[in-house]
């Protein structure tokens, strides 16, 4: 077996990572024999491969980075700007990234991420190669450790899915080289989250340059494609906490009623904690992230390890006296730019993210017209209301009301409306103190801006997103 290995379109800028094998191209004979050339892992028809395949290709003489895999049908003019290795820009928007090696006279091509259905086309200089069809039917299994969107060092590997892991755990032969992996059950030895995840710690340490793909499937389900290789890392410093924190492992802990939220050093870690209330995995970035459900005026106890990227594993601990419990609104969504008119179609959404009911008139609403009072309204623990103006009124043309959401009002949201361009919102206290904030930004018509979830820190950047709008209910 060969084990020349391209990685097209890496994920990484690593160029050393990135090993073209040279070769002739496919022969006329070859590209004339069109889709008897190709066949896929699992085995499908090119009416209904899965969305996590290796694609083998029958050819004596295409190597290494010689194939390329594009989403959708490509034209004559495409595959003549193939041909002649002068990719326009509309076609290499369309580039699916892959890793290519060749195998027992075949060239294999695996790629690195999950494909949606669709059309997609298989070519080389010398033409088409094959045309399939997409159609995902098993369920994924998304590489949580390390983060899939580098190519991560095969020390502590972990994949997990939304639903429940597979119960009989085959072993996983990653190519090139066939390296063998017993995954167990959990995210670690205590097998935290056997229901939803799966781990393996392999033995085997990658060479420089070397790039291995886990296989297409794992019992029944689909295995996140992400390559790994061999990646230089160093073992992570911890942050230094300022007075009104401690420190939690490698980051720093703010204690309140009933969660704790931990600020992360800026480098990818992997965080398991056992709270004695539940148990939390998160992946973190420099991004702070909350340990929920404790008990306002106890005592607490978190417990857990710290992987990061070098392969370094702290263990930790920490009793903390938690706060008593207080009010929690949150600013949780904002619908500025609705299809119906505006501003009577706009509105926001708070939610009691406490254990305690919160009376609403204890804040006000600061926006880019100042700040505004709220009347009296008592929003029970996980109840979700909205503020809209006097004259609000829905429209058919936008996301309807969850059924019994309630709907505060008041004289004016903003100005003159809230921008469509953006503003920043914010709940403050009597005190002027910003209790729960939302970012500037803009929405498309129809789209709302929305916190990932309602326990969401205000300084975490990538807890923010637009979509579509879900008043009164959970965000998506």
């Amino acid at each position: 077996m060969r084990a020349d290995v391209s990685l097209v379109r890496s994920l990484l800028p690593l160029a050393l990572l990135v090993l073209t094998a040279c070769g002739s191209g496919l022969s006329a004979p070859e590209a004339s024999a069109g889709k008897n050339l190709v066949s896929f892992e699992p085995s499908a028809d090119p009416s209904a491969v899965a969305g996590v395949f290796r694609a083998r290709i029958r050819s004596s003489s295409l190597d290494a980075g010689q194939a390329s895999l594009f989403q959708g049908t490509l034209s004559s003019y495409y595959l003549g700007r193939i041909k002649s290795g002068d990719l326009p820009d509309t076609l290499t928007a369309r580039q699916i990234p892959l890793v290519s090696w060749r195998e027992n006279g075949e060239l294999v091509i695996a790629p690195t991420r999950a494909l949606p259905d669709d059309s997609y086309s298989l070519a080389s200089a010398s033409g088409l190669l094959s045309e399939f069809q997409v159609v995902n039917a098993a369920p994924l299994l998304d590489r949580l450790w390390p983060p899939a969107s580098e190519l991560g060092e095969l020390s502590h590997v972990v994949y997990c899915g939304d639903g429940s892991a597979p119960l009989s755990l085959d072993t996983l032969r990653f190519e090139p080289g066939d390296l063998a992996f017993t995954p167990l059950p959990g995210a670690d030895e205590s097998a935290l989250f056997a229901d939803r995840c799966v781990h393996f710690e392999p033995d085997t340490a990658l060479t420089d340059g070397q790039i291995v793909v886990p296989p297409p499937a794992l019992a029944g389900f689909a295995l996140d494609p992400a390559p790994f290789s061999a990646v230089s890392a160093l073992p992570v410093s911890a942050l230094g906490c300022p007075n009104q924190e401690i420190a939690l492992g490698l980051g720093c802990a703010t204690i309140a009623d009933d969660r704790i939220t931990v600020h992360t050093p800026d480098a990818a870690l992997l965080w398991t904690i056992d709270s004695g209330h539940g148990s939390l995995l998160e992946v973190s970035q420099a991004n702070p992230f909350v340990v929920r459900g404790l008990t306002p005026g106890a005592n607490e106890h978190l417990a857990g390890r710290i992987d990061d990227e070098s392969g370094a594993v702290q263990q930790f601990e920490l009793t903390a006296a938690m706060q008593t419990a207080r009010e929690r609104p949150v600013l949780n969504e904002a619908l500025a730019n609705p299809l119906g008119p505006e501003p009577q179609s706009e509105w926001i959404e708070i939610v009691n993210d406490g254990e305690i009911a919160l009376e609403l008139s204890h804040f006000s609403l600061r926006d880019g017209g100042g700040t505004s009072a709220f009347p009296e309204a008592t929003l029970a623990p996980g109840e979700y209301v909205l503020v809209a103006r006097d004259d609000f009124t829905t429209s058919s043309l936008d996301v309807p009301l969850r059924p019994g959401t309630r709907v505060i009002r008041v004289p004016a949201l903003g100005k003159s409306g809230l921008s469509n361009s953006g503003e920043m919102l914010a709940l403050v206290d009597h005190d002027a103190n910003v209790i729960s904030a939302l970012p500037s930004v803009a929405t498309d018509p129809g789209k709302s801006l929305i916190r990932r979830h309602s326990w969401s820190p205000d300084d975490d950047p990538s807890a923010f997103s637009t979509g579509t709008p879900t008043p009164g209910a959970p965000n998506d």
